[in-house]
């Protein structure tokens, strides 16, 4: 690790006393981790000569490691004819610094335009992007990644960046069919006759420029297939084919727009719709994206395309739940979709009109409020009142036990009570002297076992001679 940061700054240093007048080949020939691939380089002259006029370009440099490697792998791959190739793969056009790369996919081309190994114009693309940890990487044939940690290299004419593995050209689409794993779609190509010799019209399709394929693959779409076998005619099912074909542009997942429409190899047009993240063709989603293939892209659908209905994917709709804990769900391959909330028709009430409904109910409640209110007071007063006014009656004392000795009555100012229904009206002897303080000066009144009634009681009256009853 010492000896290649040594070797990195004296290179820096070559480039700045020579004024950056740095070949692309002086670059490979420096690095020491770029050592196989200079050997390689040098043992073709169409790719030294390549190299030696590239201008305004990024070249994917292949470490030593990186070749080693796919040499264990695939023997006798980089020999004489296969190293031109994989040197005008790795040279893209453009200057592309690791800083002009982000999340959104970009493809390039490059300088692989040989119809052998490319079936598209302006050359085979890879894809550059930023990986999920922030790495760059660069994504060819099959889904393969190769990733550069270290700094971008300048050089006359562009930037080197030097990637962990080989690049992997893209194959013919039916190789590519076979290493993606497209099980169902192999299926189906068998099930509805497209593999059979009488089809011709798969392999002039297969022989196009610049393709877009839209590949079916799921158990949906082998169901749907078998059952237009039985139901449908050669003619029905070669436009069935065809009609999965967008000939004459290659359509990366990055050009596919919300509401474009394609011209199909069949001669109707299919729709493209972007929902909650997801492309959809019509109705069918896209669950795998960009295999790029010798003559073009492959886009894997969950579904079969119909061509009599292009109304694309059911639109989400606003939901409203009152349950606290709803039942989970678990769906294979779901399409989570996002929840809006319906602005138009009779489905849903204004802002206005909320706002008016909560001030009305405001304003019941108060009212209903205020009116318990009042009737409370009102009973409470009303009983006080009649309580004030009742009789004292010693039976309604909480707590006491009533008595048949309870009644009581005045007579020549004294309060009697009958003892005994049958022994008539007595008194008893307890006495009460009254003072100047009482109103009645000088005055003694007999004693009684109830209670007195002061001299000015309403229920005591004023004899002629002054005296009380």
């Amino acid at each position: 690790m010492k000896l290649l940061r040594t070797s990195s700054l004296l290179w820096l240093a070559t480039l700045v006393s020579r004024g950056w007048a740095i070949s692309l080949l002086e670059v490979l020939q420096g690095y020491p981790q770029l050592s196989s691939l200079y050997t390689l380089v040098n043992s073709s002259s169409n790719a030294t000569a390549l190299l030696a006029n590239a201008n305004n370009f990024t070249f994917l440099a292949p470490s030593n490691d990186a070749i080693s490697k796919f040499n264990a792998q695939n023997p006798g791959v980089l020999n004489g004819t296969q190293i031109l190739p994989n040197i005008q793969y790795g040279l893209l056009k453009g200057g592309y610094p690791t800083l002009s790369i982000s999340s959104t996919p970009q493809f390039i081309q490059s300088n692989l335009s040989d119809s052998t190994y490319a079936n598209v114009t302006g050359g085979q693309a890879v894809e550059l992007v930023l990986g999920s940890d922030g790495t760059p990487e660069a994504i060819t044939g099959n889904r393969s990644i190769s990733t550069s940690s270290g700094s971008d290299i300048p050089c006359v004419g562009g930037i080197v960046r030097i990637i962990n593995s080989v690049l992997s050209i893209p194959v013919t689409t039916v190789m590519e069919i076979t290493n993606a794993n497209l099980q169902y779609f192999i299926a189906i190509l068998n099930a509805d006759g497209y593999l059979s010799s009488s089809a011709t019209y798969v392999n002039q399709v297969l022989d196009l420029h610049d393709v877009t394929y839209f590949i079916p693959n799921s158990a949906a779409a082998l169901a749907g297939a078998t059952q237009l076998a039985q139901n449908s005619s050669a003619a029905d099912l070669e436009a069935v084919f065809e009609y999965h074909i967008v000939p004459g542009s290659v359509n990366y997942s990055p050009m596919l727009k919300n509401g474009m429409s394609l011209k199909t190899q069949q001669g109707t047009n299919l729709q493209i719709t972007i929902q909650g993240g997801d492309i959809y063709v019509n109705a069918a989603k896209v669950i795998a994206s960009d295999l790029m293939v010798a003559n073009g892209v492959v886009h894997v659908l969950d579904n079969l395309l119909n061509r009599f209905d292009t109304s694309g994917p059911p639109k989400p709709t606003a939901t409203a739940s009152t349950t606290s804990n709803p039942a989970p769900t678990s769906t294979q391959n779901s399409i989570t979709t996002p929840t809006y909330t319906s602005s138009g028709g009779n489905s849903g009430m204004s802002t206005g009109a909320k706002a008016g409904l909560g001030v009305g109910v405001g304003v019941v409640s108060l009212a209903l409020i205020s009116t318990l209110a009042f009737l409370i007071y009102r009973h409470r007063r009303n009983k006080a009142a009649a309580t004030a006014a009742a009789p004292w009656d010693n039976s309604s004392m909480s707590g006491a036990t009533a008595s048949p000795f309870n009644k009581f009555y005045v007579q020549r100012g004294q309060v009697q009570r009958q003892e005994d229904p049958g022994l008539g009206l007595q008194s008893t002897g307890m006495q009460q002297q009254y003072g100047a303080d009482s109103g009645v000066a000088g005055r003694e009144y007999g004693q009684v076992d109830g209670p007195a009634i002061p001299p000015r009681s309403p229920s005591r009256a004023l004899r002629g001679d002054g005296s009380y009853f």
